[in-house]
């Protein structure tokens, strides 16, 4: 008898536990997918300035979703990978006479996430490696969405910032 009694209190516990489980699992399951999803979008900036630095375009365009617009400047939006290709291959850090580290204070980053969209927000250093010196200061916002399971930029807006001393 005491076997059943203590049978029965052990079934009512998994049955609970297996209930109230679910919800612990899902609640922790989202948390751990929010924090994959926030990595996966932090390491575009990661990609971006690794290929600028390296003057690699595919790894540029890697970052793109295929209709991605982007804005370099007032009046300066263009639309489609190949497009924002052409503007990248035109731009100072793609230049091959450009010798710049394309830097980032780490603690500028801010990345956000809301389903399959998200933000990413950066600043970059150019870093004139002849002279050392920092050669331009500018900043990165985007769009970005899970497209095909990859987190890819959907908009990009760049910005310049003068530095004064």
């Amino acid at each position: 008898m005491r076997a059943l009694v203590i049978g029965g209190i052990l079934a009512i516990l998994v049955v609970a536990s297996g209930c109230g489980g679910s919800s612990s699992s899902s609640a922790s399951d989202e948390a751990l997918q929010r924090e994959s999803d926030l990595y996966a979008i932090s390491q575009i900036e990661k990609t971006f300035h690794e290929a600028i630095t390296m003057k690699d375009i595919d790894a540029m365009m890697s970052l793109y979703a295929p209709n991605a617009t982007a804005t370099f400047g007032p009046g300066q939006t263009v639309s489609g990978k190949e497009q924002i290709r052409d503007v990248w291959l035109k731009s100072v850090p793609f230049r091959q006479t450009t010798n710049w580290l394309s830097d980032h204070p780490a603690y500028k980053l801010k990345a956000t996430v809301n389903g399959d969209r998200g933000t990413l927000r950066f600043e970059c250093h150019f870093v004139d490696l002849l002279t050392h010196k920092i050669a331009a200061v500018t900043g990165g916002a985007t769009d970005v969405a899970r497209i095909d399971d990859r987190w890819l930029i959907t908009n990009f807006v760049g910005a310049t910032a003068e530095l004064k001393r």
